[in-house]
């Protein structure tokens, strides 16, 4: 998960830009969503 993060980190810091400056609380929130949907997936299958 720290490898997908770290690839996207550029992006994620662009997209969480508002006003022109980043909002880190929108940062950390786009940062912890795949993290939270990789709990959800089963691996049972």
């Amino acid at each position: 998960m720290n490898a997908v993060l770290l690839h996207y980190a550029g992006y994620i810091r662009s997209f969480s830009k508002v006003n022109g400056q980043v909002n880190a609380e929108a940062e950390d929130y786009v940062k912890q969503q795949p993290i939270a949907a990789q709990f959800k997936f089963r691996y049972d299958r």
